[in-house]
């Protein structure tokens, strides 16, 4: 199942814009009563998705094929190296990852899934090594636990500085990012690039194919969901979520597994083909 809905992409590129439910109506020539059924979890019709599509540039071909669900990921099998952390924060699902090189038994977390005790039991049961705890970005259910995790196992955490930009302090073990660095893990090279947007210092970490690993890898966090995004920290960084998630994610190559924050992995090509975010071509 997608992560997000009809009515969530519709939602989110309305506040990517900065209108109001009843500007976008105005603007789609329908009532704001009807933008709000349709945020609601109403199915659209086919005439309403091509008005809405025109008036958030959307591609109305791919956003009809999630209104009718008509879409999901294939690539579904599963990856030996990457292990899934099914988290939650409440009631409501995150995920956490999980890579592991099998020939030195070290590993690299990729967000914590809000879930210390399961990464830890995880951890111990696989007897790794965990060497780096990568953070895609700062929100507590990707972040939660880390000062545990790190007490426990002693790995740096590592993530980009502009998550600070706004003041805070920074915990303890973290170490920055810099800018054409790379993070080993056993016999891989982590690489990282920077895809703002969703937050300030968001970052996609990215593993190319070797040692067995067949195709490349890349761990988004709320960048990018299958067939969405997350959700723009305000209207003025909405531009620079759909550039960034176009220039860091979506020129990886087309094989590369994405693994967002929430929802099902997927892959660039998929991405390129059905999220509706994007109508150019690539």
């Amino acid at each position: 199942m997608l992560e997000d809905t009809f009515s969530d992409i519709i939602g989110k590129a309305r506040f990517g814009k900065g209108w109001s439910p009843d500007e976008l109506a105005q603007k789609a020539q329908m009532t704001g009563a009807r933008i709000g059924a349709l945020e609601g979890g109403s199915d659209p019709s086919a005439d309403e998705i091509e008005r809405l599509s025109a008036a958030l540039s959307l591609d109305a071909r791919k956003l009809a094929a999630i209104a009718r669900s008509e879409w999901e990921p294939r690539s579904r099998e599963p990856i030996p190296m990457v292990r899934w952390i099914d988290g939650k924060i409440g009631t409501y699902p995150v995920n956490g990852y999980l890579f592991i090189d099998p020939a030195t038994g070290e590993g690299a977390l990729f967000d914590t899934g809000y879930s210390p005790d399961q990464v830890l039991a995880e951890i111990k049961k696989e007897k790794i090594r965990l060497v780096a705890l990568c953070i895609t970005h700062t929100h507590a259910d990707h972040v939660g636990g880390a000062d545990r995790i790190h007490a426990a196992t002693g790995a740096p955490i590592y993530l980009h500085s502009d998550e600070f930009s706004g003041g805070g302090r920074p915990p303890q073990g973290i170490t920055f990012l810099k800018e054409g660095g790379e993070i080993p893990v056993g016999r891989f090279r982590i690489r990282h690039r920077r895809s703002p947007g969703h937050t300030p210092g968001g970052t996609t970490f990215f593993i190319e194919p070797t040692n067995g690993l067949e195709k490349p890898v890349a761990f988004v966090g709320d960048a990018l969901f299958a067939g969405s995004l997350g959700r723009a920290q305000s209207t003025s960084t909405y531009p620079v979520l759909l550039r960034s998630v176009r220039e860091a994610i979506l020129s990886l190559p087309k094989e590369t597994r994405l693994f967002p924050g929430h929802g099902p992995a997927t892959t660039v090509e998929e991405e390129q083909q059905h999220n509706p975010f994007f109508t150019a071509s690539f």
